[in-house]
């Protein structure tokens, strides 16, 4: 939920980039059964929101706001969700920033598990099929407490119907990823077990290959980083890989 990024909001305001951020439905304070939503609902989602924030720039309140550029930047779930929001309607975006996209995960789970994961989303919706280890988020033991006491976390496992959409999302935003038309900064560690650096680095590879020229893809692979980079012991690693992709395009 959006409540946890308030760090990595700091970071951006600092640097006089202005920032809407809202929490996923069925997450934080959002309305939706816990967690147990389908990828392709987040998705619609965060394209009613870009419409919300284009039409807010072009209000008098926006004060002329249209003409600035404007970035898309999406976590873990998130990152897939940003991903596949980016490749649909690339026109109103300067630029994509991933961070520890989710587009391989699962990848301690059995082969056969994986592949029935799609039909167990329509089957057993409710079904947890997964449970995240919180000391995978972060080498830091204070921010992994902060973690596991957020009531606002879904801290119980994770839903057939979020999950297997989400593995299958993954995939196919890989493979969709040769039509991307936008400069994109991705960043992952090289220790995440949640969201597997395996599948950054596929993304990374054939991201806007179909166009010449290609888009600028910029891959940082964090030596030892767990899910949350911003959060973790190579945090400032990570902000100084983020400030310097953010520098290059803005100015």
């Amino acid at each position: 939920h959006s409540g946890r990024y308030g760090r990595t909001v700091r970071f951006l305001t600092d640097r006089g980039i202005s920032v809407v951020n809202y929490d996923l439905r069925g997450h934080g304070t959002a309305p939706g059964p816990r967690a147990r939503v389908a990828i392709e609902t987040h998705i619609r989602d965060n394209l009613a929101v870009r419409d919300a924030v284009l039409e807010w720039c072009r209000s008098p309140e926006g004060g002329g706001a249209e003409s600035l550029p404007r970035l898309l930047m999406g976590h873990s779930m998130g990152g897939l969700i940003a991903g596949e929001s980016a490749l649909r309607r690339p026109w109103d975006l300067a630029g994509l920033i991933l961070s520890s996209p989710g587009l391989v995960v699962g990848e301690g789970t059995p082969a056969p598990l994986r592949a029935a994961a799609p039909i167990i989303a329509r089957l057993l919706p409710f079904l947890p099929v997964e449970k995240l280890d919180p000391n995978e988020i972060s080498r830091v033991p204070e921010y992994v407490e902060d973690y596991t006491s957020d009531p606002l976390v879904h801290h119980t496992g994770v839903p057939a119907l979020a999950a297997g959409t989400m593995l299958a999302g993954g995939l196919r935003l890989i493979e969709r990823s040769r039509t991307l038309r936008l400069p994109t900064l991705v960043l992952n560690g090289s220790a995440d077990s949640i969201t597997s650096p395996t599948g950054a680095r596929r993304f990374a590879q054939v991201a806007g290959s179909d166009h010449d020229p290609r888009p600028e893809v910029t891959y940082r692979e964090i030596e030892g980083g767990k899910h949350e980079l911003f959060n973790d012991l190579c945090a400032d690693e990570a902000y100084a890989a983020l400030g310097e992709w953010l520098d290059a395009r803005l100015g």
